[in-house]
């Protein structure tokens, strides 16, 4: 018997547009994410009404005090794997459309920007793009004069281009096939020490549930649209997820016991290298993750300087010192592995030994036999995959 799932469909387009759709659902979710962190920097956000997300910040230092940042998001995604470029932004069409938002804009009294927000890297090889990237578009001569010509304004429009461009940002996001798990890591830090897997995932699929009907509208009751009655003003606020939509969420999540994740904002911009994903299987505190990347960066330029200078000795002198941080990380995981939680008591051990007996490691030495430079290397080994901090068990 013949199949029809054999035959070539002439339009195949409606799998790929749920794929978006369903991408802007989990980009979405990241402002909620914010809204329940511990500075709730979030007041609200907005989806499908005049950009694709709309969100509300408190708090920020260019607007006067009590005043919203409302930042109107373009969210654009592509198959391609390359780095974006300029062109590629252009071609997307989000400038025009965030240029409609600003003309919109000119007679409502707001502090605001425009993000457009591409899925994947970002060319910051390419001028314009990068300064786009920084907030300083409007700054740099060929970005003004690209997006200019690409708008079809004039020689005598440009002031009001370079004002436009001054609120536009172009931000990187996670990629489709880890937005999901990138969002899941953010809440795990949110939930805490007694937030277990199966809470976290059923948490996140009701924030995804809330955000799929906000997009669609559909967030209050049902009863005007059934009676057909129009209320506009109220059936727009239907597309906005606030404190009070997410309260039963934070209730679930956030008790008093937990340790809240101030900056989730960061924490969803920025990829995570293998040493920081390591220390959060382990269980680490956002304070040991933090340190963990200060002295990796430390340990980094000390090196890097020392190479420059022509003073770093051969290879086998670094090998020497990395297996012995090696073995002496996995001695002290070893003496960990009852603890439901190792990661910040492996790292504390580890970082006094190091400070203690720094001579036992760094023999030549390399790093002056500074402990926090040590520690900042040891940091670098698990980075190359060479060791993990243990593995946090699930309280339930």
């Amino acid at each position: 018997m013949d199949d029809p799932i054999e035959v070539e469909a002439p339009d195949d387009s409606g799998s790929t547009t749920l794929r978006r759709y369903e991408y802007q659902v989990h980009i979405a979710a990241q402002g909620v994410l914010e809204m329940l962190s511990a500075d709730g920097g979030v007041e609200h956000v907005t989806c499908e009404h005049i950009e694709d997300i709309v969100i509300a910040r408190k708090g920020d230092p260019r607007c006067a005090s009590g005043d919203l940042l409302w930042d109107f998001q373009q969210v654009k995604t592509r198959d391609a794997v390359e780095p974006w470029t300029l062109t590629d932004v252009l071609a997307k069409g989000a400038l025009k459309s965030l240029w409609r938002t600003y003309q919109s804009l000119q007679t409502v009294h707001l502090t605001y920007q425009l993000t457009v927000a591409v899925e994947g890297p970002l060319d910051l090889a390419d001028e314009p793009l990068a300064a786009l990237a920084r907030g300083v578009g409007h700054a740099n001569a060929a970005c003004l004069s690209r997006v200019a010509r690409h708008l079809k304004k004039a020689d005598e429009e440009q002031d009001q281009v370079g004002d436009f461009l001054s609120r536009v940002r172009v931000r990187r996001l996670a990629r489709r096939e880890d937005v999901e798990a990138h969002n899941l890591r953010v809440m795990s830090s949110l939930g805490g020490p007694s937030a277990t897997v199966a809470l976290i995932e059923s948490l996140y699929t009701e924030i995804l549930r809330l955000t799929r009907n906000a997009t669609q509208g559909r967030l209050g009751p049902q009863w005007p649209r059934l009676l057909a009655l129009d209320l506009q003003p109220a059936l727009l606020l239907d597309k906005r997820l606030t404190q009070a939509t997410v309260y039963d969420i934070r209730q679930r999540l956030l008790r008093p016991d937990h340790i809240l994740l101030g900056e989730v904002a960061d924490l969803l911009l920025m990829e995570e290298t293998q040493l920081v994903r390591k220390l959060r299987r382990g269980g680490a505190s956002s304070d040991v993750i933090e340190d963990a990347q200060m002295m990796r960066a430390h340990a980094d330029h000390h090196r890097l300087t020392e190479v420059a200078r022509g003073t770093w000795p051969d290879e086998a002198v670094e090998t020497d010192l990395d297996r012995r941080l090696l073995y002496l990380a996995r001695r002290m995981k070893r003496a960990q592995n009852e603890n439901p939680r190792p990661a910040d008591a492996i790292f504390d051990s580890l970082q006094e030994s190091l400070q203690n007996r720094p001579e036992e490691v760094d023999r030549r030495p390399l790093y002056a036999r500074d402990g926090v430079l040590l520690m900042g290397r040891a940091c670098a080994v698990s980075d190359q995959c060479k060791f993990d901090w243990g593995s946090a068990r699930d309280a339930s």
